[in-house]
């Protein structure tokens, strides 16, 4: 019957009604589907964002956790080569010794104090400078000879090999890590204290420094210039397995407990029980990072495992914890829902318009609707290529983003290959960038990235590409490059910075330099080894001053392609 129906009314209509119905439902489909691509693109880039931001701030939690330990290791290391130091504790061991080891006796009681003496004073500076927690010796036979920060405790031994202090002892070597023990967690270094013959003995290890810090310190650079947060949350029953009872009480108050997990470290408390107590707990094995509402915010969050110094040697081990980062995506949501009411309201007015024109003008529809088409299919040209073009740049500094960057590497990489033609890579890092913010605030800093990012684009030839691929951290891939070419790009560059001037508001200027590493294409190496490379080389113009080129040591290079090639016949 509606069938029927139908037949009738369309024998009914004349053709230029039927042309005009068909129209208006070919407009409303255009309409739609514009709409369609425009959302889809639109969610896509907003995907992406969250993803390289994702895997930014994983890497800059990474890299605040080593140079924390780097730091810890230095400071042990400094320790251990205090020649008072070294005579207390080499003595208070051999008093423990004849005194039945332990605690020991009365001539090891006094050569305890007299460490005491020694590095009591120091303690509290090292406290206040770096935020130690703890600061122990320990004697060759892993026994605990003195714990600065708990004088009273001493004479136990560690009885578990996978303790750091036990296997800095064993291995004769520095070890850093986060490590739990019967007392306290935190990340640590333990150095070895090597000697000398002396009074008939053989050389070797007389004690150990260890040294200790809490996580808290190293939270707050990892989110310098956005609104994030992170936290290191630690499950309740490998925590409680190695602590004592009362140490678990002591330093997991009520307040940093919430379900299976302890807080060890988190920039916002609040924050981090909403997350354990959302809809989408904590949990190492997702594979994207979910967006939702926590607080009345519109939040991503990064999870990832949390490895102690025994679980990141035997990879067998379970993680102890979970590293969560999140990011607040409130403003970005709602832009993002803006843009789309806005599509939206724009389809609608366009398609009104388009229906009015066609009932008055309907003799002319065909030539109009023909430069209509061809106006809109431009317009989602133009549109599909605006909005690619905005998935592939940073939106401050216009150059490529982190995502497009590499992915234009790699196609490098596989051009040289084939053609057996180098290319040059050029990392480099603005130096002191978080006191520039500090000092000067963010939209200072800001200011300074795009004039750096405008420097970069005046200095590079056409076929070179450039990516900021993290926070003040740019790096450029130079096609047909040796390293003496990419050196010569980068010192034109150093001299192109140092004329940047960036008004502070207060009546001066800030100036600015960059460290930098370089590193030539190596056929025998891969991605991730040439980045490894480049970054070291760039860590070390930073170490040694800043405000320099260091070209990638040969020697690493060197045992880098040792490795790989080691890698690929196993």
């Amino acid at each position: 019957m509606a069938s029927l129906a139908f037949g009738v009314i369309m024998r009914v209509m004349t053709r230029k009604t039927k042309i005009f119905y068909i129209l208006s439902v070919v407009l409303l489909v255009s309409d739609l589907g514009l709409v369609g691509i425009n959302f889809i693109s639109a969610r896509r880039t907003l995907r992406d964002t969250v993803s390289d931001r994702a895997a930014s701030l994983h890497e800059g939690f990474d890299i605040a956790l080593y140079t924390t330990e780097l730091k810890l290791i230095e400071i042990a290391s400094f320790v251990a080569e205090i020649e008072e130091v070294r005579h207390d504790v080499e003595e208070g061991g051999r008093a423990a010794a004849e005194e039945g080891g332990g605690g020991g006796g009365p001539k090891t009681d006094h050569w305890r104090q007299a460490l005491m003496d020694v590095v009591g004073p120091r303690w509290a500076q090292l406290q206040f400078r770096y935020l130690l927690r703890q600061f122990s010796f320990y004697l060759p036979d892993d026994t605990a000879f003195l714990r600065v920060h708990v004088p009273y405790d001493f004479g136990d031994r560690i009885d578990r090999p996978d303790f750091l202090v036990a296997s800095a002892s064993a291995r004769h070597e520095p070890m850093s890590g986060f490590d739990i023990d019967r007392t306290s967690v935190g990340v640590r270094a333990a150095v070895p204290m090597t000697g000398d013959a002396t009074h008939g003995d053989a050389a070797g290890d007389f004690g150990v420094v260890e040294v200790g810090s809490s996580l808290d310190a190293m939270l707050v650079p990892i989110c310098p210039n956005s609104p994030c947060g992170t936290s290191v949350l630690l499950y309740q029953d490998p925590v409680r397995a190695i602590m004592a009872p009362e140490a678990v009480e002591s330093y997991f108050t009520p307040d940093r407990r919430i379900g299976n997990f302890f807080i060890e470290a988190a920039s916002n408390p609040a924050m981090t029980r909403a997350l354990v107590a959302s809809e989408q707990p904590p949990d190492p094995n997702m594979t994207e990072p979910p967006l939702m509402k926590i607080l009345g915010r519109w939040v991503t969050v990064t999870y990832f495992p949390f490895r102690d110094q025994a679980s990141r040697t035997d990879a067998s081990r379970p993680p102890v914890g979970v590293v969560a980062i999140w990011q607040d995506m409130d403003q970005l949501v709602h832009d993002f829902q803006r843009r789309q009411l806005i599509s939206l309201g724009f389809a609608i007015a366009a398609f009104v318009v388009m229906e009015f024109f066609l009932h008055r003008l309907i003799r002319l529809v065909t030539a109009r609707l023909e430069d209509e088409i061809s106006r809109t299919t431009s317009a989602v040209q133009t549109l599909l290529r605006d909005v690619s073009d905005l998935a592939n740049r940073d939106h401050l500094t216009e150059l490529y983003n982190r995502r497009a960057f590499f992915e234009r590497l790699e196609e490098e990489m596989a051009r040289s290959s084939r053609s057996q033609s180098p290319f040059g890579l050029l990392a480099l890092d603005v130096d002191h960038f978080k006191q520039i913010n500090d000092t000067h605030g963010h939209p200072v800093g800001d200011e300074v990235l795009r004039q750096l990012a405008l420097a970069i684009r005046d200095t590079i030839r056409t076929a070179d590409v450039a990516g900021r691929v993290g926070g003040e951290e740019f790096t450029i891939l130079l096609p047909e490059s040796t390293v003496v070419q990419v050196s010569a790009l980068a010192q034109r560059l150093r001299e192109r910075v140092g004329e940047i001037a960036v008004p502070t508001g207060q009546g001066n200027v800030c100036k600015i330099t960059f460290s930098a590493g370089i590193l030539q294409w190596h056929r025998n190496l891969n991605l991730e080894a040439h980045l490894r490379l480049v970054d070291k080389a760039l860590y070390r113009a930073k170490s040694e001053g800043r405000d320099r080129v260091i070209i990638a040591d040969p020697a690493d290079i060197y045992q880098m392609v040792l490795s790989e090639a080691v890698v690929e016949k196993v």
